[in-house]
């Protein structure tokens, strides 16, 4: 294994998606980090790439809602409609997969992989170095990939236990140090929400252990249009322009 891939908060859109894959040829791994489905209107298609690329994968807040592995009450309501959407557009097999998948996944020694964080892989959002803090002593790996937020972020524990928080930016490296922990969140493929349009996620190069993240354009419009045939929310549909 010489290239990983990690991606995640692909929601359905698979212009996006497709956009990554090429962006990132040459990896032999892949690992997701979950909520394939939801927001947007590609959501077959967008799992059975990731069956396709044997990708690591875990499931999400949407993925769960989606199929019918978790109540939908505890989602806002444009969250609500779009996995009702999903819900019903999904094909059983997709169902099936998206019900199959772990909370949890260790796709090598010492690194973890979780949708929301090592605490509550489902539903939280590490946001703060307080909220990081936390999380690492929920978990004992040295590295956790997440997602769940948008919104790429680095979480890095000294051996002084200090807390520091890097914002990645297109071409940002992080150099894995031994004795240092990690939490990094690998932004959003299909709905980024950090004022950068553009797809996101991150590659892992084993024996040099270098985390990089990577920004994808794709063609927004085209997935625009696509979700307003298909009667989603228009703030969903708006957003996807802005990044936001």
């Amino acid at each position: 294994m010489s290239r990983v891939c990690v991606f995640g908060d692909v929601h359905g859109n698979l212009p996006a998606f497709e956009a990554v894959l090429a962006h990132a040829c040459g990896c032999d791994a892949f690992w997701c980090v979950g909520d394939t489905v939801g927001y947007g209107p590609f959501p077959n298609e967008s799992v059975n790439r990731v069956e396709e690329l044997g990708a690591k994968c875990v499931s999400g807040n949407h993925d769960l809602g989606s199929s019918g592995g978790i109540s939908l009450l505890d989602f806002n309501v444009y969250a609500r409609a779009a996995c009702e959407w999903t819900g019903r557009n999904l094909e059983e097999r997709t169902r099936e997969y998206l019900l199959s998948l772990p909370l949890r996944q260790n796709p090598m020694t010492d690194f973890l992989v979780v949708h929301g964080s090592p605490r509550d892989p489902v539903w939280e959002y590490i946001l703060s170095s307080q909220e990081a803090a936390v999380n690492f002593g929920q978990s004992s790996e040295a590295v956790c990939f997440h997602g769940h937020s948008h919104a790429p972020a680095a979480f890095i524990l000294s051996e002084e236990q200090k807390v520091d928080l890097v914002i990645p930016e297109d071409g940002t490296e992080i150099v894995l140090v031994d004795g240092f922990r990690y939490l990094l969140n690998v932004g959003s493929v299909g709905q980024p929400r950090d004022g950068d349009p553009r797809a996101c996620y991150v590659i892992y190069q084993p024996g040099k252990e270098v985390v990089s993240y990577h920004r994808v354009p794709y063609p927004v419009t085209e997935v625009q249009e696509k979700m307003a045939e298909a009667g989603l929310p228009s703030i969903l549909i708006k957003r996807l322009a802005f990044g936001r």
